[in-house]
Formats: C-alpha cells, sequence, structure tokens
C-alpha cells in the first residue's frame, strides 16, 4: 500500500527522533578515561579503583601517600578542595571527586549500572543505604579498630555496631531472594560495599557477618571478583604509573 504525505512525513519525523536517541545511546555508552588520584590503601579510593578496572576503562593512576600529607598538597587541593583521595581528572576536560560521583561517571554505559529502570532505582536505594546508613556506623568502628587514627573507645564500638545491625538485618533480607542487591547481576550497589566487607574481620566485625549466612555468601563471592584482587594487588599502581609524576616525585608510591 503506497504511504500518503501525513504517513510520511511522520516516518521521517520517527526516524529523526530515532537517530537522536540512537547517538544518545552510543554518548552514553562512550567510556571515560583520565588520572585516578587515590590512596591503595582507604575505603574510598578501592571503591573507585574496582570501579575502573570492573568498567574497563582506560585510566592512569596517580598514588597518594596520606601518611606523607600529600593529600594536602596544591595540586590535590585543586583537584578536591576538601584535600580528600580520591580523585578524577577527566581527560575530556574536567574534574571530579567523591568516590561515589567518580564510581558512577566511570560506569556509565555499562552493565554496572542497569538498564532496566526498577533495577536501577534498587541498584541507587543500596547506595543511598550505604552512604547514609551502613558508612556512619561502620567507619568510626574501622578509625578505632583498623586504622587507629581515633583512641579506642569500646563502648562507641558497640554502640555502632548496634546501629549497623538492622542494616545488615536488610541486607540479609534481601540476598535470601535475590543473588545481589539491585537483582539477578552484579551492580554499583555490591561494589560500593566491597572495601567495608574486606576489612570486617580486622575491624572486630567477623560475628555479624557470620550471623547471616545470605550475606556471607554474597560477601565472599563479590571479594573473590578477578577486579577486586587486582585491587588489593597495587599492581595498578606500576601497570597504570604516568611517564611523568604531576607531583615531581622520584618515587611516587614508597609506602
Amino acid at each position: 500500500m503506497p504511504l500518503d504525505k501525513a504517513s510520511l512525513v511522520v516516518g521521517v519525523a520517527l526516524g529523526g527522533v530515532g537517530l537522536a536517541l540512537a547517538r544518545l545511546v552510543l554518548l552514553r555508552r562512550r567510556r571515560p578515561s583520565g588520572q585516578l588520584w587515590a590512596s591503595p590503601l582507604t575505603t574510598c579510593s578501592r571503591r573507585v579503583i574496582v570501579a575502573c578496572i570492573e568498567a574497563g576503562i582506560d585510566f592512569s593512576f596517580v598514588p597518594i601517600h596520606l601518611a606523607k600529607g600529600e593529600h594536602k598538597l596544591p595540586q590535590m587541593i585543586a583537584l578536591n578542595p576538601y584535600g580528600k583521595v580520591p580523585a578524577w581528572r577527566d581527560a575530556s576536560g574536567f574534574d571530579l571527586f567523591e568516590s561515589r560521583a567518580i564510581m558512577r561517571h566511570v560506569c556509565e554505559g555499562t552493565a554496572l549500572i542497569p538498564s532496566a529502570a526498577g533495577e536501577r532505582a534498587v541498584m541507587d536505594q543500596w547506595l543511598w543505604v550505604d552512604q547514609c546508613a551502613f558508612y556512619p556506623a561502620f567507619i568510626p568502628i574501622f578509625y578505632m579498630r583498623v586504622i587507629k587514627v581515633m583512641p579506642l573507645d569500646e563502648a562507641a564500638c558497640a554502640a555502632k555496631t548496634a546501629e549497623l545491625a538492622p542494616t545488615l538485618d536488610a541486607m540479609e533480607t534481601r540476598l535470601k531472594n535475590s543473588a545481589y542487591l539491585a537483582g539477578p547481576a552484579f551492580t554499583l550497589a555490591d561494589l560500593t560495599y566491597l572495601c567495608y566487607f574486606e576489612v570486617f574481620g580486622a575491624a572486630g566485625l567477623q560475628a555479624l557477618l557470620d550471623a547471616r549466612p545470605a550475606l556471607a555468601a554474597w560477601s565472599a563471592a563479590c571479594r573473590k571478583r578477578p577486579s577486586w584482587q587486582h585491587t588489593l594487588s597495587q599492581q595498578y599502581v606500576v601497570e597504570r604509573a604516568l611517564p611523568a609524576d604531576p607531583l615531581g616525585r622520584a618515587k611516587p608510591w614508597n609506602p
């Protein structure tokens, strides 16, 4: 049947919209590249390192030694005005700080951010749980028992442990019915917690994990991922070093 003029106009218009949408999808899937300024040792740095490795992006690594105060150098403050790691210098011309923002940026267009709206919403839900509930309860314990930058106060640790328990219960309930936090596949919702569960034992919290078998199994499986093992190996410090160190150090990483 021949097309009438109105149908042809509609078809051309829809074709134009389709091309625009296809171009937008391609732009969203374009992998970023840049420099990651971070410490191989901190929880927030490791979150972004594993995100870069999981996403398979092209990045260089600038190691920042916190004990030497390198996070307070002018070059670092220019990237992150709070003088903290990590920070990202994007090859496209902008800088970014805050670990969760960086991991979202480098993973845009990958399977780590679900395309289905429902799964993406659930992923965001667990990312907010991390930031608003898990992190505030866990980090004081970590600071007191592991890196010891706060005086040890067992009463405070006990209070924070009690504060953490309901979140662990919610995760256990979710993981009894789902392979991963956002659904059937590993996403940023799972990745963001790896840096915490890696040091759960050192923080004196292993019993909390052992008492929740679904959570314990999920944690063990996630921590076996090659990207996380590579993050812990610190091989990327050498493999992804810049030809010239931005801070002018003869040996950028000498812990």
